[in-house]
C-alpha cells in the first residue's frame, strides 16, 4: 500500500496481492541465520559408570613407574592413557597413573604409540 494515504483512505481501498504476507521470503532469511545455515550440532553422550577405584580397592597407596604390568591395564591398545570415565580410577590415583605412565615411557618400559 502507499504510505502517503490517511487511515480513512486505507479503510476504503481493497486489498491487493502486495498487501498479503509472504512466508517464503521470511523463512528463507531466518533458516540461514540459525547455526549459520548448518544443521543443529549433536550432543555427545557421556559414559556414566558407577565404578569404584580399582587401585583403592586393592589397597595401592602409590603407583610406581616400574610396575609395567599394572600400568598396561590403564593404557589402550594403541598406547594411550585410558580416561577416568572408562578406568574408574579416582582423581588421586589417575594423577599418579598419568605421571607413572609418562615416566615409564621415558624409560622405554612402555611404548609411546603402538602401530599394531
Amino acid at each position: 500500500m502507499e504510505e502517503g494515504k490517511t487511515i480513512e483512505e486505507k479503510k476504503n481501498t481493497t486489498p491487493t496481492l502486495d498487501d498479503v504476507y509472504d512466508e517464503k521470503s521470511v523463512t528463507e532469511d531466518e533458516g540461514e541465520s540459525t547455526y549459520g545455515g548448518k544443521k543443529k550440532p549433536r550432543r555427545r553422550r557421556k559414559i556414566i559408570q558407577n565404578l569404584s577405584c580399582p587401585l583403592c580397592d586393592s589397597g595401592v597407596k602409590d603407583v610406581s613407574y616400574k610396575d609395567v604390568y599394572q600400568l598396561k591395564k590403564f593404557t589402550s591398545v594403541r598406547g594411550k592413557i585410558i580416561s577416568v570415565e572408562k578406568s574408574g580410577a579416582c582423581h588421586k590415583h589417575q594423577k599418579q597413573l598419568k605421571r607413572a605412565i609418562k615416566r615409564a615411557r621415558f624409560m622405554a618400559l612402555l611404548p609411546y604409540i603402538s602401530r599394531e
